[in-house]
């Protein structure tokens, strides 16, 4: 986590513990006394140690194997026409040295294209396998929360995975901050404007 997240995480929480209002948390605290379940849960390691997991960094490795091949091989090729280019440049006439040495550079530029390409579709097939695995277990997650009674379920590394609704302290927060400008919300001013 970036310094910046881990300052917003900061914030955030110091909000909620500090700044959120007495009778907001005494809210909280009559639905849930003394009986918050609060859990942690390191994503990226259920990520790496499960079974699912593995065979998806498996499946990676082979595929990771397959491109080195091909690019090694190309390699090779582009290796070859280099060294055939330096022990022959003096033996050929300047046309031929001059189609070689285009030569050499496209097979160059093709090889450099193979390498980007190569780790763009390792890393997009690396990102869809993660993040397919992820959202399994974000769901698994919340339905052990919801299951074993948890209030509260954090993610290791930041953020909320899992929160009782009654935990939830926006609309208060809402009505307690509309309330200190004078204002009410929306549906209020609807209904007041009815009864005239």
């Amino acid at each position: 986590m970036d310094k910046r997240k881990r300052a917003l995480v900061l914030a955030v929480l110091f909000a909620t513990v500090f700044l959120v209002p007495v009778a907001a948390r005494a809210e909280v605290s009559a639905k849930h006394p003394k009986n918050l379940k609060i859990g942690v849960v390191d994503l990226q390691k259920a990520l790496n140690t499960s079974a699912k997991g593995k065979k998806a960094k498996e499946e990676l490795k082979a595929e990771f194997k397959k491109k080195s091949k091909e690019i090694e091989a190309k390699k090779a090729k582009v290796e070859a026409l280099r060294k055939e280019l330096q022990k022959k440049a003096s033996l050929m006439s300047p046309k031929a040295q001059k189609a070689k040495e285009e030569e050499y550079r496209s097979k160059l530029r093709e090889l450099k294209h193979a390498i980007d390409d190569a780790k763009a579709e390792l890393a997009t097939k690396e990102n869809e396998l993660s993040s397919q695995i992820l959202k399994e277990l974000v769901k698994l997650v919340r339905a052990k929360g919801k299951k074993e009674g948890f209030s509260l379920i954090l993610e290791a590394n930041g953020g909320v995975i899992y929160s009782d609704p009654a935990l939830d302290l926006t609309n208060s927060v809402i009505k307690e901050y509309d309330g200190s400008y004078g204002l009410r919300s929306s549906s209020k001013k609807r209904r007041a404007g009815k009864k005239k």
